[in-house]
Formats: C-alpha cells, structure tokens, sequence
C-alpha cells in the first residue's frame, strides 16, 4: 500500500482531497499546516500533496523542505490563475502542479504518472549518485596527487603511478590509497 499526505488549509479541503484518492491501495494522512507536517515521518510518503495556501504559510517553503529530506513525489494544488508562477518557483525542485478545482480524474492521473515513471526515475537517481560518487573519488585521487607531486617532487603521471602502485602492494583500491595520502598515514 502506497502512503500518501495530504496537507490543505482546513480539515474539510483535506477530507475532500482525500476522498478523490482510491482508498483501496493508498493509505492517506492528512494536516492543516506546515508545522504539523513538518513533526511528521515523512520520509515514509510515496505522495505530498500540499494545497496553497496553508494556514500561516504559502507552501512554498514547506515543500523545498520536504524536497531535501524525502523521495515522495510532491504536488503542489494551486489556483489556476497562480500556476504558471508556482511553476516558475517550484519547477527546480521537479514539484508536479495541479490547479483548483482538483477532480478524481486528474489527482489519480498524476500519482499513475509518478508510478509508471517511477522505475525510470529510481535508476536516474542511481546513476546520478553513482556519478557523485564517482566525481568525488577524482578530486580525492586528484587531490593525493598534488600531495605526491609536492612532497616527491614527481610529475602528474608519475604521481599516479606511485599511487596505483601503493594500492596495488597494499591490495587496496586507489580512492583508500588517496585517502590515507590526504590524511596523512601514507607517504
């Protein structure tokens, strides 16, 4: 069962919101304002919907929060005449825009569409950190290798070499080679 939280202003645009979800496979919590969603494990939501305005708050600063510290899908629920500017301010953190008044037909189409990409989305996400990882342990040999050259008065691929060798006689990778270069436990 997909986990859903509905955040709206009032008690009754949040039963409203959440009597147009399938009931059946999705369980839905629901919160009148940020405060109360921000004392939530939200972490555990595959869907945010947050309907502007909410009480004390726009919305807009709750969901770039939630943006950092979940991978639920977020939606934000707008007036149709303020849409192209949520856009505008919501768009670069990926937040999907629905505008008033919201129909079954349409909030249940935009969870199937968060479903039906989400495998795609799962192995950006993958590739994407792996790349991080990937770019870090560079500046990490890289850095290991301005150490080498300065204290060894070594050129870059000699440097390098120097490195690949120690990992090769320590039976390490390259990265924990560099790492202990930097930390000052190796040469």
């Amino acid at each position: 069962m997909k986990n859903v939280l509905i955040a709206a202003k009032t008690a009754e645009a949040c039963k409203t919101l959440a009597a147009l979800i399938d009931s059946g496979e999705y369980d839905v919590t629901t919160a009148t304002d940020g405060m109360t969603v921000r004392s939530i494990d939200t972490t555990r939501f595959d869907y945010i919907f947050v309907s502007f305005p909410l009480e004390n708050e726009t919305g807009f600063t709750l969901l770039s929060e939630l943006h950092k510290i979940t991978q639920a899908h977020l939606f934000a629920i707008v007036r149709e005449d303020a849409a192209d500017d949520v856009l505008k301010k919501l768009s670069p953190i990926g937040t999907y825009i629905i505008t008033k008044p919201v129909f079954k037909g349409a909030l249940m189409q935009a969870i199937r569409f968060c479903e039906t990409n989400a495998g795609s989305e799962v192995v950006f996400r993958r590739k994407i950190a792996e790349l991080e990882k990937k770019n870090e342990q560079d500046k990490t040999l890289t850095r290991a290798k301005l150490i080498v050259m300065s204290k060894e008065q070594l050129s870059e691929a000699e440097a390098h070499r120097r490195i690949q060798k120690l990992a090769m006689d320590l039976r390490v990778t390259q990265y924990e080679v560099a790492e202990d270069i930097i930390n000052g436990l190796l040469i």
